[in-house]
């Protein structure tokens, strides 16, 4: 796929693991961009690789998360989803100088992904599911961000198709005010500007 124009951008509508043919509407997303930074899109994961994240973890995956993971693996989009060998826990070290009810959510959280590789993290919280947002620079670090990983995908695949049309001038910020339409400005500009909440 190519994005030329806001109309070429699709907003994911299929629910993982509720809705039919959710593989298909994202998959053209998903080649796209593989293409577009011109890599071979990611392996999928196999049932056994989840089952041995899932041991090592002590906890089983967001069930969306592991049906994504079964289909398209570690995708290559705007932001780093990592291999399942990667997805990590918080280490009694790393949760040094917070609170404790902020360690209480820590010690429950699983790495899966980076924005940009700059340090702040994407985890998912073992009990809830609920996707966080650790920013390791601005307070608050710690910001329960999305109820499902389907919520936190969906809106990452508006922003990977406005990277994707970046030649367009004024696309990426065309797709920007989709994703504040989807989830607010606040959020928006918590993962993406380091602004903090307002």
């Amino acid at each position: 796929m190519e994005v030329n124009k806001i109309e070429d951008v699709i907003i994911p509508q299929r629910v993982i693991g509720m809705d039919t043919g959710w593989e298909q509407e994202i998959a053209p997303i998903i080649a796209g961009y593989a293409d577009h930074i011109m890599e071979e899109p990611a392996e999928p994961a196999s049932a056994e690789g989840i089952r041995a994240c899932e041991q090592r973890l002590a906890t089983t995956l967001p069930e969306d998360l592991k049906l994504f993971y079964l289909r398209f693996g570690a995708a290559k989009l705007g932001e780093i989803l990592c291999p399942l060998k990667e997805f990590v826990g918080w280490s009694a070290e790393s949760m040094e100088g917070y609170t404790a009810d902020e360690q209480d959510v820590l010690q429950n959280m699983v790495v899966f992904g980076e924005y940009l590789g700059n340090g702040n993290l994407w985890c998912f919280h073992k009990q809830t599911k609920a996707i966080y947002y650790f920013d390791h620079d601005t307070e608050p670090n710690i910001n329960s961000m999305f109820a499902s990983f389907y919520e936190y995908l969906r809106a990452l695949l508006v922003f990977t198709q406005g990277e994707m049309g970046s030649h367009i001038e004024g696309l990426e910020e065309e797709c920007e005010a989709i994703v504040v339409s989807m989830i607010g400005q606040e959020r928006v500009r918590k993962w993406r500007y380091f602004g903090g909440w307002e």
